[in-house]
C-alpha cells in the first residue's frame, strides 16, 4: 500500500491511500465508515466497538472479521487477562480514495440509495403520526412555472412547515431557472445553513432530550432540462 502523497492536505495527517476497488466501495459507504468509526484513527477492543455501535458481541465479531480480511483494520495488542485475552484493532484516521477509482456520482449514488430508503421509511412513519384524516395532497404550480404538490385538508387548512404544530418533514425535488451566479449563491447559502449544525458539539445536559434527524441537500444542474440548440 503505497503511502499518502506529500501535500498539505496529508500533512501530520494519517490517511490510508486507498487503490483497492473492493476497499474503496466500503470506505465510501457511509453506514461502513460508521461501524468502522470506534476503529479509526484509535484502539478499540470488540467489546467496546459493540457498545459504540449499539451491537451484540456476535454482530461486532462479524464486523471486525470482515474488516480484518478486507485489510482495513489491524490487530495492535492484546491484553493477557482470565481466559481468552482481550485483543485490541485500529484502523486509519482517514481514507483517500481517488476518483479514478471510484467516481463521485458512483459514490453519491451508492450513499443516496441507502439513505433514501431510510427516508422513504421515515417519511412514511412522520406522515402517519402527523397529519389526521382527511389530509391529501394538491397539484400546484409555483410562480416559476414549477410543479410541486401542496399537502392540505379537505377543510383547507395546508401544511405550513414554518408552523410550531406543524410535522418536522421537508420533501420534494425542486428544479430552479437561475444564473450561475445565482446557483453560486444559493449553494453558499445552503452550506452556510449546514455548516451551523455540522461543526457545533452537543451539550451532554440535553442528550436525552435529543433526537436524529435525516437531511438531504442536493444541488446541480438539470441537464435534462436543456434544449438542444437549432441550427
Amino acid at each position: 500500500m503505497k503511502p499518502p502523497k506529500e501535500s498539505s492536505l496529508f500533512a501530520g495527517r494519517e490517511v490510508r491511500f486507498i487503490e483497492d476497488e473492493v476497499q474503496a466501495k466500503v470506505v465510501t459507504d457511509r453506514l461502513e465508515l460508521r461501524r468502522l468509526a470506534p476503529f479509526m484513527g484509535q484502539e478499540c477492543s470488540m467489546s467496546q466497538a459493540a457498545a459504540a455501535l449499539g451491537l451484540r458481541l456476535p454482530a461486532a465479531f462479524k464486523l471486525v472479521r470482515r474488516y480484518l480480511h478486507l485489510g482495513l483494520l489491524e490487530e495492535v495488542r492484546a491484553e493477557k487477562r482470565g481466559g481468552r485475552p482481550i485483543r485490541y484493532y485500529r484502523a486509519p484516521a482517514a481514507f483517500f480514495v481517488p476518483f479514478a477509482l471510484r467516481p463521485l456520482d458512483q459514490i453519491g449514488q451508492q450513499n443516496r440509495a441507502a439513505q433514501l430508503d431510510i427516508f422513504e421509511g421515515n417519511l412514511s412513519r412522520a406522515m402517519r403520526e402527523g397529519f389526521g384524516s382527511g389530509w391529501g395532497s394538491l397539484s400546484a404550480f409555483t410562480p416559476s412555472g414549477e410543479v410541486y404538490y401542496e399537502l392540505v385538508s379537505e377543510e383547507g387548512e395546508f401544511f405550513d412547515p414554518q408552523s410550531e404544530t406543524s410535522p418536522l418533514i421537508l420533501s420534494g425535488w425542486n428544479r430552479f431557472s437561475l444564473s450561475h451566479t445565482e446557483a453560486r449563491e444559493l449553494q453558499k447559502k445552503l452550506m452556510d445553513v449546514l455548516e451551523v449544525y455540522l461543526s457545533r458539539t452537543p451539550a451532554p445536559e440535553d442528550a436525552l432530550e435529543r433526537q436524529t434527524y435525516q437531511l438531504g441537500v442536493f444541488l446541480a444542474r438539470d441537464y435534462s432540462a436543456d434544449h438542444p440548440k437549432k441550427s
